[in-house]
């Protein structure tokens, strides 16, 4: 490993809390300098490089369900095709996707406010990108009763 730099300790698709306790984010992202930022419609996705050895990273960042990055290790082929032709790698490409991983790969957190404007965003999020998603996979991708993710869709 690099002084400084935790890239070699990482796996190719990693987890990284927000504000974990072990500072786990901050000892990551110290040397993570965002390159490329996909923009408005996938707010949530950007590219960033490793200043220390150079390592490119697709990154989702979510603060709004499951306080995690998602970091996605990128070839060299895939970073240059990103940086020349603007080509995203789909691992991210959707906010369920990234909603997915959180569910499946984190512990969810506990909304004490089941009107959370979080969790009432994200659900309407996720019926604009896929206007034929359930309210039992809203539920489940936020970790709610499919009751409470039901009272958070417009009637």
């Amino acid at each position: 490993m690099v002084l400084g730099c935790c890239c070699s300790s990482l796996d190719e698709l990693s987890v990284v809390p927000m504000g974990d306790g072990d500072d786990l984010d901050q000892r990551v992202f110290a040397t993570l300098e965002r390159v490329r930022l996909y923009g408005d419609d996938l707010w949530w996705l950007y590219e960033s490089r490793c200043t220390t050895c150079g390592q490119a990273w697709l990154v989702a960042q979510d603060e709004r369900i499951y306080d995690n990055f998602y970091l996605r290790r990128l070839s060299d082929a895939e970073a240059k095709k990103l940086e020349q032709h603007n080509c995203w790698p789909n691992d991210f490409s959707t906010y369920e996707q990234v909603l997915r991983l959180g569910r499946t790969l984190s512990d969810p957190w506990i909304f004490l406010d089941p009107q959370s404007p979080s969790l009432a965003w994200t659900a309407a999020d996720l019926r604009k990108e896929r206007p034929d998603i359930s309210v039992a996979e809203i539920a489940y991708l936020l970790a709610i009763e499919p009751s409470a993710a039901a009272k958070l869709l417009p009637a």
